[in-house]
C-alpha cells in the first residue's frame, strides 16, 4: 500500500491539506443556499484550488424547475464566447464518458486538459473542470474534484428536501381543512391553522396541551376510543361522520372525518395518527334551504295555478255574457283577443305546474329517503350522499324549467325557422281589419322580392304586425284620410324593414319619452303593453322597433329584422 509521502511532494501535500480543509468548510456556508447558489460557490473554490482555466458545474433544478448550469473561467469572457465554451465542454463530456480527456482549445490555440466527475443524480449532472496546463489533472486534482462532487450532490439533495418540505409546509398550513398528527398514546403532536380557528384554539401551543378525545363531542367519546381508533389502527383508515367541540362556545360542530394511519417506512411499525376533516356546517345550511326552497315551490305553484284557474274561469263568463250583446261587438272583440291571451297564460301557468311537479316529487321522496336513512344510521355515508346527490339533481332539474320559462317569456330563446314574410303580413293585416270602428281604412300592402323570407317564430312575428296594425286603424278612426301603407324593403345584405305607415294624427310629444315603456299609452283603456311587447320580441329576433313621424301626418312604425342565412 502506498503512502502519502509517496503520492505527494510536501508542499503539494501542504496544498491539498489546505484545499480540503477548505472543502470541508464549504457545506456549513451552503446550509441557506439554492442549488445555483451551491454550484456558483463550488465553481468559484475550485477554479482557485485547481488552478484551472475553466469550470462547469451541472446540477438538477428543483422539481419542474430547468437544471442548473454555471460556468467559470480564468480569464474575462464575453457573453458571446462563454455559450460556446460551455456547449463544448458538456457535449465532449457527455459524448467520451471519461473522467480525463483533451480537446482542442475553443478559446485559442493548444489542447485543453479535462477532468470530469459525476454527480449523484444521474443524466448530465457533474464538474468538469479544464486547464491548459498539460500536466493537469493530478492525482490531487481528481481527488479534490471528487469530494467536492460529493459535497456539492448532499448539499443539493439536502436544498430539494427542505424545499419539499417547506411546500407540504406551507400546503398544510394555508388548507381551509382540519388537519391534525397525533401520537400514539393520543397527545396531539401538529395542528393547523385552520384547525385552531375552527375549534376557538388560540394557537398550536394551546392545541399539544390536549388529547384527540378532547376534540370530540362528549356524546361521541366512548364509541370513539373504544370503535373507530382500534378500527384505525387495525385497518390503517377510517372515513365518516363525528361531532367535534368548540372549545369557546361549547357548541357541537359536524365533520366528516378521515383518520388514517403513519407507519415508519423503514420498519412498517405505526407512529402516528392523523386526519384531514372538513366542516359539514355548511353542506347542512344547503340542505336546509333545499328542503326549504321545495316546499315553497309547491306552495306558489299551488297557490298560483288557482288564482290562474279563477281567474280564467271568471274571464270565460265574461266574455260568454259579451258574446250575447250585439251592440257591443267591438267590445267582446277586444274581451275576446284579452281573453285569448290570459287563457295562454293560464295554459302556460297549467304547463309548468305539469313539468316541475316530477322533479319536485322525486325530489321530495329522495330527501325523505335520506332522512330516514340518517334517522335509522344504519346505511353507508356512500348510500346517504348517493340519494341527496338525486334530490339535488332533481332540484336543479326543476330550477332549469323555471330558468327556460323565464327567457322564454323575456327574451329566451324561440322556435325559429323560415317563414315567408308577405304571407306572414297578409294574414296579420286581415285579422287586424277584422272588427275594428276604422271602416274604409285602405290597406295597401308592398312586398320587395328581395325580403321574401325571414327566420323567426311565426306566433310571435304576427303579434307584433296585428299590434302595429290595428293601432294604425284605430289611428285612423277620426281621420280624413284614411290611408295605411305596409311595406317591406332590403336595407343591406344584412337586414331587412317592415314599416307601417299611417295618415293618423300621430303622437303627443309628451308621450315620445316613454312610448316603448310598458302601461304608458294613449287610450283612455289601454294597459300600455302592446309597443312595450313588440320591442321585446323583435329584439328577441335580433332587431330593433322605432318610431318616427310620417310628413304627411302620422306615425311610421320601422322593423329592422336580420336576413336569414341561406343553408
Amino acid at each position: 500500500m502506498l503512502r502519502v509521502d509517496e503520492l505527494f511532494e510536501p508542499q503539494e501535500l501542504r496544498h491539498c491539506i489546505r484545499d480540503l480543509v477548505a472543502l470541508s468548510t464549504l457545506p456549513a456556508i451552503w446550509k441557506d443556499y439554492n442549488s445555483r447558489q451551491i454550484a456558483d460557490s463550488l465553481a468559484a473554490a475550485l477554479i482557485s484550488m485547481l488552478n484551472a482555466d475553466v469550470i462547469y458545474v451541472s446540477a438538477p433544478g428543483l422539481r419542474d424547475e430547468a437544471a442548473v448550469e454555471v460556468l467559470r473561467t480564468s480569464r474575462a469572457l464575453s457573453a458571446l464566447s462563454s455559450g460556446p465554451v460551455e456547449r463544448i465542454l458538456r457535449g465532449a463530456w457527455l459524448r467520451s464518458r471519461e473522467q480525463t480527456f483533451a480537446i482542442e482549445n475553443p478559446l485559442g490555440e493548444g489542447e485543453l486538459q479535462v477532468a470530469a466527475v459525476p454527480m449523484g443524480f444521474g443524466g448530465d449532472a457533474g464538474i468538469v473542470a479544464a486547464s491548459l496546463n498539460p500536466e493537469f489533472p493530478s492525482e490531487t486534482h481528481r481527488l479534490l474534484l471528487g469530494i467536492a462532487a460529493s459535497h456539492a450532490t448532499l448539499a443539493i439533495q439536502r436544498w430539494h428536501a427542505e424545499a419539499q418540505q417547506r411546500r407540504m409546509a406551507s400546503l398544510v398550513e394555508r388548507s381551509s381543512e382540519f388537519v391534525g398528527v397525533a401520537r400514539l398514546d393520543g397527545s396531539v403532536q401538529y395542528l393547523n391553522k385552520a384547525g385552531c380557528d375552527l375549534l376557538g384554539l388560540s394557537g398550536i401551543e394551546e392545541a399539544q396541551r390536549l388529547a384527540i378525545f378532547d376534540f370530540i363531542a362528549p356524546d361521541q367519546r366512548a364509541r370513539a376510543h373504544r370503535e373507530l381508533v382500534p378500527l384505525v389502527m387495525e385497518t390503517g383508515r377510517w372515513l365518516g361522520e363525528l361531532n367535534f367541540r368548540h372549545f369557546r362556545t361549547g357548541e357541537d360542530i359536524p365533520f366528516l372525518v378521515e383518520w388514517f394511519r403513519i407507519d415508519d417506512f423503514r420498519t412498517g411499525r405505526p407512529m402516528n395518527v392523523a386526519t384531514v376533516s372538513r366542516d359539514l356546517r355548511g353542506q347542512r345550511e344547503l340542505e336546509e334551504n333545499l328542503r326549504n326552497l321545495n316546499e315553497s315551490l309547491e306552495q306558489r305553484v299551488s297557490k298560483r295555478t288557482s288564482e290562474l284557474a279563477d281567474a280564467l274561469e271568471k274571464l270565460t263568463l265574461e266574455a260568454n255574457e259579451r258574446e250575447r250583446s250585439d251592440v257591443r261587438a267591438q267590445e267582446l272583440q277586444l274581451e275576446l283577443l284579452h281573453a285569448s291571451r290570459l287563457s295562454a297564460a293560464g295554459q302556460m301557468a297549467g304547463a309548468l305546474a305539469h313539468e316541475l311537479n316530477q322533479p319536485l316529487t322525486a325530489f321530495t321522496n329522495s330527501v325523505n329517503a335520506g332522512r330516514r336513512m340518517i334517522a335509522n344510521g344504519t346505511h353507508r355515508v356512500e348510500k346517504v350522499r348517493e340519494v341527496l346527490d338525486e334530490a339535488s339533481d332533481q332540484a336543479l332539474r326543476a330550477g332549469e324549467i323555471i330558468r327556460r320559462l323565464r327567457e322564454f317569456v323575456t327574451r329566451g330563446e324561440t322556435e325559429m325557422r323560415i317563414e315567408k314574410l308577405p304571407d306572414l303580413i297578409r294574414e296579420a293585416s286581415e285579422f287586424a281589419s277584422a272588427g275594428t270602428v276604422a271602416h274604409g281604412v285602405r290597406v295597401r300592402l308592398s312586398f320587395d322580392p328581395r325580403a321574401e323570407a325571414v327566420l323567426g317564430d311565426r306566433i310571435q312575428l304576427q303579434q307584433v304586425m296585428l299590434n302595429l296594425i290595428r293601432n294604425a286603424h284605430e289611428a285612423l278612426a277620426e281621420s280624413e284620410r284614411r290611408e295605411l301603407d305596409v311595406a317591406t324593403s332590403r336595407l343591406d345584405d344584412e337586414s331587412i324593414e317592415i314599416a307601417v305607415a299611417d295618415l293618423g294624427s300621430g303622437l303627443p310629444d309628451d308621450i315620445l319619452e316613454h312610448l316603448f315603456e310598458p302601461f304608458h299609452t294613449t287610450k283612455s283603456n289601454g294597459m300600455g303593453l302592446g309597443l312595450s311587447i313588440c320591442r321585446t320580441i323583435v329584439e328577441a329576433h335580433g332587431g330593433k322597433l322605432r318610431y318616427q313621424p310620417n310628413r304627411g301626418g302620422g306615425s311610421i312604425f320601422r322593423v329592422t329584422l336580420p336576413v336569414p342565412l341561406e343553408r
